[in-house]
């Protein structure tokens, strides 16, 4: 065979099979105030492959945000620092928190989140921290793809920049270091167990130089709720509703269900519509 027709039908062979390989389908759920958040799956042949994450998975935002402002990391030089910036905890929080909510079992989540560094008062650096998440065996797993990375100039935020469809293979240029209800699973993955109490407290946010920046009083259990929903229970509460208003307590304690969908669920139990608030009503169950 001519070796130019050959190149070219080897080359041919190549993009048909390059074709039929799966396809990295995106959506983004959140991009703003420096945070940018996505759903994204493989399919093949039309169909999602199959990945077999817990989801959809209802975390409180605010659980969310306590666990990723308690998440660190080493630099090359031996310094411990905080993975999530104190201002962006809780953009992402409610980003991350959002995603798990909406994401199939052949999601996962990606995120990426940018900040901008000035040297010398004039010279800005780009750049960016990126991981993927999903939820398996009951625990939150969170993959870092790179931790304060510098954006190459060429590269600005939202336009050229993605988030890496592989991990990479080299060995990254941090450690983590893994905390309370933390436990690292490779030199980029941390797994977390998020039902843990320890993600109920209000962290301490500092700023980069080591000064206390702010405490947040935002406690999971201290949340402003509306008074109409706490309204003393009626001592003529079925033997249902209280087991449902037991559930729906235990259920916003452990950052299963959030704030408003606590609100939602327990109003709808003291107006004796259980079915209506995820509670079977059958007789002897």
């Amino acid at each position: 065979m001519n070796p130019r027709r050959a190149l070219l039908s080897a080359g041919l062979a190549l993009a048909i099979g390059s074709g039929c390989g799966p396809k990295l389908v995106r959506e983004t759920v959140y991009d703003r105030d420096g945070v940018h958040v996505e759903l994204r799956r493989s399919v093949k042949g039309g169909s999602p492959i199959a990945r077999g994450y817990e989801h959809p998975a209802t975390l409180a935002a605010v659980r969310v945000a306590h666990i990723l402002a308690l998440i660190h990391y080493e630099d090359a030089k031996g310094a411990q620092h905080p993975i999530i910036r104190s201002e962006h905890v809780y953009p992402l929080g409610e980003g991350v928190a959002q995603a798990l909510a909406k994401a199939g079992p052949d999601d996962e989540i990606a995120v990426a989140v940018f900040t901008v560094e000035r040297r010398l008062g004039v010279f800005q650096q780009k750049r960016v921290t990126a991981f993927r998440a999903y939820m398996r065996d009951d625990e939150l797993v969170l993959q870092f793809y790179s931790i304060n990375a510098l954006i190459e100039r060429g590269s600005p935020r939202g336009s050229e920049y993605k988030i890496p469809e592989e991990v990479p293979s080299w060995k990254p240029d941090f450690r983590l270091v893994p905390s309370t209800a933390q436990r690292q699973a490779g030199p980029r993955v941390l797994r977390v167990e998020w039902r843990n109490s320890y993600f109920a407290r209000p962290p301490s946010l500092r700023l980069r130089d080591g000064q206390l920046q702010r405490r947040t009083i935002l406690m999971e259990e201290e949340l402003p709720v509306e008074p109409e929903n706490l309204k003393p229970l009626s001592t003529a509460l079925r033997d249902a509703q209280l087991q449902a208003l037991d559930q729906i307590d235990a259920a916003r304690r452990s950052g299963l269900i959030s704030e408003s969908e606590y609100r939602r669920r327990r109003r709808l139990v003291l107006e004796g519509r259980l079915e209506e608030a995820g509670y079977d009503t059958k007789p002897g169950e």
